[in-house]
């Protein structure tokens, strides 16, 4: 069931709907009953153009191996109507069951269990280049970051000394007092230098800080992606046993 008041058909949908796929098999989508409710949240013609891409493009699939698409308008009426396609249909073994009963398969080796990994490996991939590419910028910031600050004291260092050369020529004095001052800016640049380390060190420790954090939060969604797979896995079963208790009496299936 897919809400036409819906702007798109959402990842997550595509998703669901990719695993749903898997479970009943292509051989009995033509008992799958897709329905659209919601249409009298929308605008008529907006709720057609919705329903022409899902058919053209996201159902397509499913449509052309026999499945059924009806709409739902909030009435008993067209609840009966959507009864009345599922009743129409004749009992076919869903692949999941052949899968676990004939094949003697565990569900991590089924399509919508195969399925369902290729989901989390994707995340967990995608996850590892956004953390890959935050490791590369923080590197290259801290890298100009120093660069910076020795262009600073070698610029600093030069100015300096082409004015100790320019009152050398002028006065002994002057010379002297351009040497003490020399000398006073080396010492500042040497503490310059030390403080630029320690911010060196306070940045690196910072960084190792943030990526701890990055990777407590990456080691966080690859927990909260095994916990969805067992979720899946666990709804699987729970299906298999409503329909090892049923004894796949219609083998119909409708889209949630």
């Amino acid at each position: 069931m897919h809400r036409i008041s819906d702007r798109r058909f959402s990842g997550i949908a595509g998703r669901n709907f990719k695993i749903f796929r898997e479970l009943c098999g292509e051989t009995s989508l033509k008992n799958i009953v897709l329905v659209t409710n919601m249409w009298g949240d929308v605008l008529h013609n907006i709720g057609e153009a919705r329903e022409q891409e899902l058919t053209s493009v996201f159902l397509k699939p499913a449509l052309e191996k026999g499945a059924q698409m009806v709409r739902h308008h909030n009435t008993e009426q067209s609840a009966h109507d959507v009864i009345r396609h599922i009743m129409n249909n004749h009992p076919v073994v869903l692949q999941i069951q052949r899968e676990l009963v004939d094949e003697h398969r565990d569900i991590a080796s089924t399509a919508a269990g195969e399925a369902i990994n290729t989901e989390l490996t994707e995340e967990a991939k995608q996850h590892e280049v956004a953390l890959n590419v935050m490791r590369e910028e923080m590197m290259r910031a801290l890298g100009e970051k120093r660069e910076e600050a020795r262009q600073v004291l070698e610029e600093e260092r030069r100015k300096l000394e082409e004015q100790m050369w320019v009152v050398m020529e002028g006065s002994e004095e002057l010379t002297l007092e351009y040497i003490q001052e020399l000398e006073w800016v080396e010492m500042k640049m040497k503490h310059m230098e030390a403080q630029a380390r320690l911010d060196q060190e306070q940045a690196e420790m910072e960084h190792q800080v943030r990526m701890t954090l990055i990777n407590d939060r990456l080691e966080a969604a690859e927990v909260e992606a095994e916990i969805e797979r067992l979720t899946m896995e666990n709804q699987i079963r729970q299906l298999q046993a409503q329909l090892n208790e049923s004894g796949g009496d219609d083998g119909s299936c409708v889209v949630m």
